[in-house]
Order: structure tokens, then sequence, then C-alpha cells
């Protein structure tokens, strides 16, 4: 892989490498083959992808992005390439609200450092008093970290915009939807929205099956309205709906054809004995 690795004074270092994932760049890149990740050719604006341990999601996430992998190079048309990954993950402290956006100059990755883009960072910052330029909630997260060799191998010139969300209020996820298309409309045909998200959490499995399947079904339509309801009222029980919600508020994936590339598929129970289905879905 060609190295594209930048020079950084500020770098936000893996926390979950060699837990979640391999924490060096040969054993990273073999994994990543084995995902058949060089068989990408989609073309897809924005994808939703698990943030499980890459033993057990790690093939669902390398299908979303391959999804969007033929967008390495100049596609044609209304695409180009990706220049800049817009990546999307919730906070997994239940305390935590708040939409953060990272002060780090760039994360590392066990294929080198991705650099932050300060200048759209600072543009989301400045669409309103909630987006918080705050790195202590980076720290320790993991669900963009587990993400990122993704972005790297498949965009190894693009730069990212990390954004954590903790809670799930309408008024949050309609000042972060608000933000993302003022900033993000006018770049779409140079950018990549990542949603990282884990499709239902429930401890009977019948009932996680259901959701997932409620969560995709929303997807597929596109339905903000129902979608953000379906939260509120606890049918949605996904890991990061806030941030689909947002999504799909924003507008941006409004006229864009949705793909269900991969489930639901249970893999897991997490910490708390929860049934989790996994899925990835492109929008393109």
């Amino acid at each position: 892989m060609e190295d594209y690795t930048p020079v950084c004074e500020k770098v936000r270092s893996p926390v979950v490498g060699g837990l979640f994932y391999p924490d060096n760049g040969e054993e990273t890149e073999e994994q990543l083959l084995r995902f058949r990740m060089k068989e990408g050719k989609g073309l897809a604006q924005a994808i939703l992808a698990p943030h499980g341990s890459w033993d057990i999601s790690g093939n669902i996430a390398g299908a979303a992005f391959s999804a969007a992998m033929g967008r390495a190079e100049k596609a044609g048309g209304n695409l180009s390439g990706v220049s800049r990954v817009a990546i999307l993950g919730p906070i997994h402290k239940a305390h935590e609200e708040g939409i953060f956006l990272t002060d780090s100059d760039c994360f590392l990755t066990p294929l080198g450092n991705i650099p932050v883009d300060r200048e759209m960072t600072d543009e989301l910052a400045s669409c309103g008093t909630r987006l918080e330029i705050n790195d202590i909630p980076h720290l320790a997260e993991h669900s963009i970290e587990v993400l990122l060799p993704f972005v790297k191998y498949c965009f190894p010139g693009a730069a990212i915009i990390p954004v954590l969300m903790g809670g799930t209020r309408p008024a949050l996820i309609s000042v972060l939807a608000r933000a993302l298309r003022l900033v993000l409309e006018p770049v779409m045909d140079e950018s990549l929205i990542v949603v990282s998200c884990n499709l239902a959490m429930n401890g009977a499995r019948e009932l996680a099956l259901e959701e997932a399947e409620e969560c995709v079904r929303l997807l597929r339509g596109k339905d903000a309205e129902t979608f953000g309801r379906g939260l509120r009222e606890g049918r949605i029980s996904a890991c990061g709906g806030g941030l689909i919600a947002a999504l799909l508020e924003c507008g941006l994936v409004s006229d864009l054809a949705a793909d269900v590339i991969s489930g639901p598929i249970v893999t897991s129970r997490d910490e708390k004995n929860r049934t989790v289905y996994y899925g990835a879905l492109s929008y393109g």
C-alpha cells in the first residue's frame, strides 16, 4: 500500500488495537485482504458499518467499505475520488451527552496516521454551541477507531472528520443533521459519510431480531420521522441510532438508492448479555 502517512503534532492513539483488531500493519493488511477488500468496486456516498471486534463483525464492515471502494480513484460522472471521510460514532458511556469533535491533528492506525480535516471540523463546530471540540470523549471510545484501518486501506489519501455523539434526544439529532447538511452538501461529490452502528441489542434474541429488521426496513425507506419515533419509543435499539436518525434527517441520502449489503446477522452477545445484530448498508 502506498504510504500517505502525514507527520502530526497531536495524535489520537488507539485504545483497542490488539484487542478488537490487529495492532501491527502487516497483520492488519492480511486481515483486510481476508475480508476481500480488493474486490470492492461500489460508488456509495454513505455507508453504515458495525463497530464490533473484527473477529465478530469485521467481514461485515469490510462489505460496507467495499460498497464505496470504487471511489478510491476518480469515478467520473458526478462523483470524484474520496478526499474526506466524515465518520460518525456513538459514545458507549451512557451519561455522556453531546456532539464532540476532535482537537487532534491525526488518528493513528496500524497502517499509519490519518489526518483530521481541520477546516471541515471547524466548520461543523461553527454550526452551533452543541457541537463541541473536545478530545476527551474520543480518547477512550472505540466506535470510530475500529473502522479507521478500513478508511486508511480504502482511501489512503483521505482526511477524516471524526464525530462522536452521546444521547438520542431529538434536539441533538436535529443539530447534527443541520450541521452535516450545511457543511457536507457542497462537497458530497468528494466525500464519504460513514456511520458506525450496530443494528439492534436486546436480552431476548427474538426481540433483537425484530428490532434489527425494523431498523433495516426504515433505513431502506429513508424514513427519518418514523425512525426517530421508533428510537424514542424503544422499538429501535441500534447502537448509533441517533447518528442514523441524523443521517436520514439531514437529507444527504434522500435521493440515493439504499442497498442492504449484509444482515441483519446475529454474531455475539455483549457485556450486558444482550443479543447483538450487525449489518451493512450503503446509499449511492
